[in-house]
This record gives C-alpha cells, structure tokens and sequence, in this order.
C-alpha cells in the first residue's frame, strides 16, 4: 500500500467516493434497509423509487432542508457513471430493474465491521484458524505415515469424546461458545453474502470481453467460438470459478440442502441463540444463498445467449448472401436470353471435369414378371378393434404441478426420482415431457443437463420402459 496507490485510491475508487460523500448517512442507510434489512437482491423502478420517496419524506419531518431534490433525481444520481453506487439494467420485462454494485457491497461491509459489539469472540475465530492451519498443514506438508498418525490422534479424541457422552459427563457448548460461534457463523454468512456481488462482476466482466470480441471480429464462425469458448473455460477454470462452483453444487445437493435447513431449523431451537437473535437474521440464510449464487450462475448462461444469437446472425447473413448471389445468377441469364452467346465455349470453371459414363455400363433389359392378384371378396365375420386408432390421451400440467407441490410441502426440494417414487409415470414419455415443460417455464426448477438419471416408467398400455433424461430438481 504506497502512496500513489493509496492516493489513486482515493481520487478513483468508487468505495471512497461512496465513503467520503456528503449524502453517505443518507444512501448507506437507504441501501441497507431496501437491500440488506429486507433481503432484496433486485428491486424494480416502480418499487424502488417508491420506498426511496417514502424514506426521504421520513427524513425530511427530522432534518428539514437537507435533501432538496426529488427522489427520481436522487435515484438517477445513485446510477450514474460518475457514481455507480446502483446498477441500472432493463430484465424480461419492460420496466428497469436496480441492485447494488460490488463497490457499494464493500462499503456498507466496511460500515457494519465499525459497528462496536458488546460480546466479541475470539476464541471461536483462533480455532477457525487453527483448524485451518492444520487442514493445510495435512493436506500440504505430511507424508502418509504423518497423515496416517494425525488421524489415529483424530480418532483417539472422538473415542474420548463417546466416552464423556457414555459417562454422563457435561462437554456441550456453554452460552459463550454458542454465542461466540453464532456470531462468527453470522459474519461469514454475512461475507458470503457480499462476495457474491464481487463475483459476479468479475463473471460480467469477462462476459462483455467474449460480447466485445463477437461484435468486433470478421473472422469465421470456428475461430470466434474457439477463443469464446476458450474465454468460458478460463472462467470456470480460474481459482475464483472453480470454487464458486464447486459451491454451486455442495448448495444444490439435495442431501447437503436438507441437512443444512434442518441445522437451520434446529439452531433457532436453542433458548440462547433465540434470545441472541431475535430478529432471526440466519432464518432464511439457505434461500439467500440459492438466489445470489444463481444470479450469479445466470451470468455465464448469458454467454451462451450471446454464442446462439452469433450463430444466428452470422448464419443469417450466410444465407443472406447466397441469396444475392442466387438473384445476380437469375440477373445474368435474363440479360443473354435475348442474345445468346454464339460461341460453345463461352464459359468455364476451373477444377470441374465431366464425368464419363458408357452405355456398356447399364445393366441388360429384365422382362418383369406379371403378378396376378387375386381380386375376390371374402364375405367373412372380422372383428376389428378400431378403437387404437382414436387411442388419445391428455397430458394435463395442473395435475403435475399439484404432485409437485404435495412433495414441497414436506421438502425444500424434490426431484423426478421422488415424483416417480410417489405417483409414478403412467402415460409414458409424454407425462414426461411434461414435468420437462413445467422446469423449463418455472423459476423455482432447473434442469441440469450435465447430469443423467435413469427412470423406470409406465406407458398408456401398462409397458414398463427405462429412460435416460437430464436431472430436474423443484425448490420451494
């Protein structure tokens, strides 16, 4: 940290600019309670300008004559170039959407590490350190004997552990240790939390480089997608991709998102984090954490959005120019249709040969065989069964989604294998499609194509069939 850096810091870095504002009482409070308190990754203009002109209005009855503008002039200066304290961008529908930048995130961090607390736990960080130092030191430094030694000793101390237990003996947590880690656990929540705006500016940074590349190069399909293709390997590849990701799929576990809401549930059972947290800030820590990171993770799927309507463009100007070369073609001949060319070679292209084909090639005359068919009617009684060819049948999405949301009322999250288990397939791939349907259409479901799962289904005709289809998982 020199002098220059510092300095340039202070004269660029919106951080600074955020922190060193006149106004900074009035916007930090303002985009802690709309986005922190309230939980609000993204707040539309409607709504957002709303509470703003409700939350001047409050101020104004306190500290009359401070914020003489209007809430929409106030609004537009958060999104401003000069300040970009809010990120202005237009979603599905038509009307603007606002969440924070990462350099406000770092500022309101920066304000709630200044907060003086009562209890301050130390004991609980040096052991996070500890722990940490040795998980390194095990998985970096020790040869197998090492390894082997440092797990025996892991084991001797869980043995001891049972045998406390066994014996009656009082080794729980008192209310200071659970204090003490409640809050360390409600720190690191908290920085998640504000990592993941950083994430997924670094992700929308490199995603404007491939957007910047496919709107500036002339080059061939095959080389553009190479390097964008090579931009999207470098982002997953990246120390900072490979654990977001990595995150990604311990969050989406079914087993690991069951557990965790299940801790969840069980801390707000104890009377001393009840009586410490009584706002309950961790409640819905599990749902916080799924909306941001696939905020983040809808960051990436907008360079495939971009590679499909580069695909599209450049396939449409292909056809666009076989098409004028189709009508200059159409042009030519019609100009020498008055007067053609006298000459028998009057045109040529390189690289073309006739081809030769004797008439010793073809095969001799066969004299076909006539068949005589017999024409006579049979007057005979037939039953036919007509009835498999009107054999139709209704898929009806309601009823699926209602077999959904039986299942949600006792999971967070269920996936085909739990409908099938509990209601079956009975009309075949169709039924099928229409859980892939509702997935699709829905905002609470994904379908991971990366992943197979195999189904045994029921066909309208009561057959039995196995099918290979990607894995889709429902959340409340």
């Amino acid at each position: 940290m020199t002098f220059e850096y510092l300095q340039n810091l202070k004269n660029h870095n919106k951080t600074i600019k955020l922190l060193s504002s006149d106004n900074l009482a009035m916007m930090a409070s303002f985009f802690y309670h709309v986005f922190i308190e309230k939980k609000n990754i993204t707040l539309s203009h409607s709504h957002i300008l709303s509470l703003l002109d409700d939350y001047l209005f409050s101020l104004k009855l306190s500290y009359e004559g401070m914020f003489p503008r209007s809430a929409k002039e106030y609004l537009d200066g958060f999104c401003n170039d000069a300040n970009g304290y809010l990120r202005k961008y237009h979603g599905t529908d038509d009307e603007p959407l606002y969440e924070l930048t990462t350099h406000t995130t770092k500022a309101l961090e920066f304000l709630q590490s200044l907060e003086q607390r009562e209890f301050v736990g130390s004991r609980s960080k040096f052991n996070v350190i500890f722990e940490l130092l040795e998980d390194l030191e095990f998985e970096t430094n020790f040869d197998d004997e090492q390894r082997i030694k440092a797990l025996e000793e892991e084991k001797q101390k869980l043995d001891e552990q049972i045998n406390a237990i066994k014996t009656k003996q009082d080794i729980r947590f008192d209310s200071s240790r659970i204090k003490e880690h409640f809050m360390l656990l409600e720190e690191t929540a908290r920085k998640l939390k504000y990592d993941f705006t950083e994430i997924e500016y670094n992700f929308r940074d490199l995603n404007s480089t491939a957007m910047e590349q496919i709107a500036t190069r002339d080059e061939g399909k095959e080389k553009v997608l190479d390097s964008i293709f090579d931009i999207e390997e470098s982002i997953r590849n990246q120390d900072q991709g490979k654990s977001f990701f990595a995150f990604w799929q311990l969050l989406t576990d079914a087993r690991k998102s069951e557990r965790l809401s299940n801790m969840i549930e069980n801390l707000y059972n104890n009377e001393v984090v009840k009586e410490f947290d009584k706002d309950e800030k961790l409640k819905s820590l599990k749902y916080e954490l799924l909306k941001s990171a696939q905020k983040v993770s809808s960051v990436s799927l907008k360079l495939i959005e971009q590679l499909r309507r580069f695909i599209d463009d450049r396939a449409w100007l292909d056809n666009k120019r076989i098409l004028e070369l189709c009508k200059s073609i159409e042009k030519n001949a019609l100009d020498i249709k008055s007067q053609p060319p006298k000459s028998k070679e009057f045109f040529a292209i390189k690289g073309c040969n006739p081809s030769i084909k004797s008439p010793f090639e073809n095969r001799l005359h066969a004299i076909k065989q006539e068949k005589k068919l017999q024409s006579e009617l049979l007057e005979k009684d037939i039953d036919i069964d007509l009835e498999s060819f009107y054999h139709q049948f209704f898929i009806d999405e309601e009823i699926l989604q209602k077999n959904i949301n039986k299942i949600l009322l006792h999971k967070s999250q269920c996936s085909m294998d739990d409908i099938v288990d509990e209601f079956g397939i009975k009309k075949g791939v169709a039924e099928l499609i229409g859980y892939l349907s509702i997935a699709k259409n829905s905002e609470n479901a994904r379908v991971e194509n990366g992943e197979k799962i195999r189904l045994k289904i029921e066909d309208f005709d009561g057959r039995v069939k196995t099918v290979l289809m990607p894995k889709i998982v429902f959340v409340k």
